[in-house]
C-alpha cells in the first residue's frame, strides 16, 4: 500500500513537473517581454538564462545595431529581451534586446503622455507641415502650430510663400535646436509620436489661455503670426491663444485657397468674431478689417452705370464679372452681346443692382 502511494507521489510530482514545463512553453509568445540573466556574452551572441527549459539567445543582426543596447553586457547582468521566436532549429529562445529598448521607450512616451511631463526634442528637419524630432530616442513630429511664435519673430528670418522645399530651407535654422515639449498624441503600432512646445510652455498653459480669452472681447483688432494653413483656413497664434480664420472670413471675393493670401510665419492682422466654447480657439476674420464692397454698391454703381470689368467665371446661365475685389456682376446669357471667355475684359452697363441680396446686373447688350 504504502509502495502504491509512493508511486503515485512520484507520478504527480512528475506530472506537476510537466505541467508547469508545459505552460511554461505555452506562455512564451512571440513579441512578449520576458527578464533573464546573462550567461555568456561572446562577439557573435549572448546567451541568457530566462528561467525556461531552454536558454534565450540573442545573435545575428541584432548585435550589429547601431543603437548598441548590448554593448557593455556581462555574464551576470540582468536584461529584459523581446521573445522573437519560442524555439529555433537548436532549441533556443530567440530573443531581442532591439525590440525590448523600443518597446521601453514607448513604455517611457505612454507615461509621460498620462503625467503630463515636459519632455526634450532635439529638431532634425521640417516634413510636411511640422517638424521631425528626436525626443525618448522615438521620432516624434511637432505641427507648426504647435510651435512658440517666438520661433517665427526671431528664429526663422525668412519663410517661404510657396513650395514645400522652400519652407524647409526656411526651417534649417531650428534643426539641432532642443525644445521643451509634451505628448499630445501616440500610437505605437501606427509609429506616430505627435509632440507639441505650446502645451510644455506656461504663457500656453489653460490657465493662461483661459485669462487672455476672458480680456478679449468681440470686435477687438489684434495682431498676430500664421502657425498654420489649412485648406479650410488659416490658424493664428494671438500671444498663447490660438484663433481660426475660417476661409470664408479671409476676404470679400471666393478664396479657393488660404495659401494664395498668407504664409507661415507672416504677421497679419485680425478681427475676434467670438469665441468657441468647445475648442477654447478664437474665431477670427481678416476681411471684416476692411469695407465690404457690397454695402456702397447702390451709391456706387447705380442703374446705368457703365463699367469695366474681368470675366471671372463662364456658367451655362451666364458669366461673372470682377469689377472690383469682392464684387462680382452677372451678365445673364440674354444681356450678353457676344460669347464670353474668362480673362476677357468687357465692358458693361449696371441694369440691376441690389446690394442688400448682393445682386449686380450687367449686360453688353449695345442697345443698353
Amino acid at each position: 500500500m504504502s509502495k502504491a502511494k509512493k508511486v503515485h507521489k512520484e507520478n504527480s510530482a512528475m506530472s506537476k513537473l510537466l505541467k508547469e514545463k508545459d505552460l511554461q512553453m505555452k506562455e512564451l509568445k512571440p513579441g512578449e517581454l520576458i527578464e533573464g540573466y546573462v550567461i555568456s556574452v561572446t562577439h557573435g551572441e549572448i546567451l541568457v538564462d530566462v528561467g525556461a527549459k531552454s536558454e534565450g539567445i540573442i545573435t545575428g543582426a541584432e548585435l550589429e545595431e547601431t543603437d548598441g543596447v548590448y554593448k557593455g553586457l556581462k555574464a551576470g547582468d540582468h536584461i529584459t529581451a523581446k521573445i522573437v521566436q519560442p524555439e529555433n532549429m537548436q532549441g533556443y529562445i530567440v530573443l531581442s534586446l532591439r525590440k525590448a529598448e523600443k518597446d521601453r521607450k514607448w513604455k517611457d512616451a505612454e507615461e509621460a503622455y498620462s503625467s503630463g511631463a515636459s519632455l526634450d526634442a532635439t529638431i532634425i528637419e521640417y516634413n510636411k507641415g511640422g517638424l521631425l524630432c528626436d525626443c525618448l530616442n522615438l521620432r516624434g513630429f511637432i505641427p507648426l502650430s504647435h510651435l512658440d511664435r517666438s520661433h517665427f519673430a526671431n528664429d526663422i528670418a525668412k519663410f517661404a510663400a510657396g513650395s514645400e522645399s522652400e519652407l524647409k530651407d526656411s526651417l534649417k535654422v531650428l534643426a539641432g535646436k532642443i525644445l521643451k515639449v509634451k505628448v499630445i498624441e501616440l500610437d505605437p503600432e501606427k509609429n506616430r509620436f505627435v509632440l507639441s512646445e505650446k502645451d510644455a510652455l506656461s504663457n500656453y498653459s489653460d490657465e493662461s489661455k483661459e485669462k487672455k480669452l476672458a480680456e478679449i472681447e468681440p470686435g477687438k483688432t489684434l495682431e498676430g503670426i500664421v502657425t498654420g494653413i489649412m485648406p479650410f483656413g488659416v490658424f493664428v497664434d494671438l500671444g498663447g491663444v490660438e484663433g481660426l480664420v475660417h476661409i470664408s472670413e479671409i476676404a470679400w471675393e471666393k478664396v479657393n485657397h488660404p495659401s494664395h493670401y498668407f504664409k507661415v510665419g507672416q504677421t497679419v492682422s485680425v478681427m475676434v468674431l467670438g469665441v468657441d466654447e468647445q475648442s477654447k480657439k478664437l474665431a477670427l476674420s481678416v476681411k471684416r478689417l476692411t469695407p465690404n464692397p457690397w454695402e456702397t454698391v447702390d451709391s456706387k454703381y447705380p442703374v446705368g452705370t457703365k463699367i469695366k470689368g474681368l470675366v471671372s467665371k463662364i456658367v451655362p446661365f451666364g458669366a461673372f464679372v470682377t469689377i472690383e475685389k469682392g464684387l462680382d456682376g452677372l451678365i445673364h446669357i440674354s444681356e450678353a452681346g457676344t460669347p464670353l471667355k474668362e480673362g476677357q475684359e468687357v465692358e458693361a452697363v449696371v441694369i440691376q443692382v441690389d446690394g442688400a441680396n448682393q445682386k449686380l446686373a450687367l449686360s453688353t447688350r449695345t442697345e443698353n
